[in-house]
């Protein structure tokens, strides 16, 4: 049977050691200079400012967005799948967002292309797309184009463990992020890497 093409970002599947899987407060600029929409289930970069944005292929990730809290600039407090872009809150204070950023996470996502079980322990980028404005929910994907040992913001596991689930065209895949801001470490030649 084949899988069905239904991307809808990352979602927390489980922990890596058998943690707890939390979502933790980081901060969105809520003066209106927020350029960019987050979905729930997409991923998410610290930016040199400390707040978040959405990530790109190439970023270091930080996790993946889980909704937000704020005061709408009419004094009325919101509760959010997604934060709109160029919103502005009261008083332009910071938007609460709350991202699942442990470095331990096992996410799922589906493949926007085909996949095989070679690819499993290679790494891949993600791949970009907007999410909906409806639902609040992401559409991003893992980038079937660019899977292997380079520089990528994720690293195969597996596919999930659901009998509607198979290897081929948009298999829905276990990742832990590769690329990750809280998971540094200093390569034996003195640089910082993953």
């Amino acid at each position: 049977m084949a899988n069905v093409d239904a991307p809808n970002g990352a979602k927390p599947v489980r922990h890596l050691t058998g943690g707890v899987i939390r979502a933790r407060e980081w901060k969105i600029i809520g003066d209106g200079n927020a350029s960019s929409n987050i979905f729930t289930g997409d991923f998410v970069k610290l930016q040199s400012s400390g707040y978040i944005t959405v990530a790109a292929a190439g970023d270091r990730l930080l996790g993946v967005f889980a909704g937000c809290k704020y005061t709408a600039s009419d004094g009325t407090p919101k509760f959010a799948k997604y934060w709109p872009a160029s919103t502005t809150t009261l008083g332009s204070a910071d938007v609460t967002a709350y991202v699942y950023d442990d470095p331990n996470i096992v996410f799922a996502i589906q493949g926007d292309g085909t996949d095989a079980f070679t690819q499993v322990g290679n790494l891949a980028n993600i791949a970009v797309t907007a999410g909906s404005t409806t639902t609040g929910q992401s559409k991003m994907e893992l980038d079937t184009d660019n899977i292997g040992t380079g520089t990528a913001n994720l690293r195969i596991l597996g596919i999930t463990d659901d009998p509607k689930n198979s290897w081929g065209a948009n298999t829905e895949q276990e990742v832990l992020i590769h690329e990750h801001e809280l998971n540094q470490h200093i390569d034996a030649d003195g640089t910082v890497g993953v």
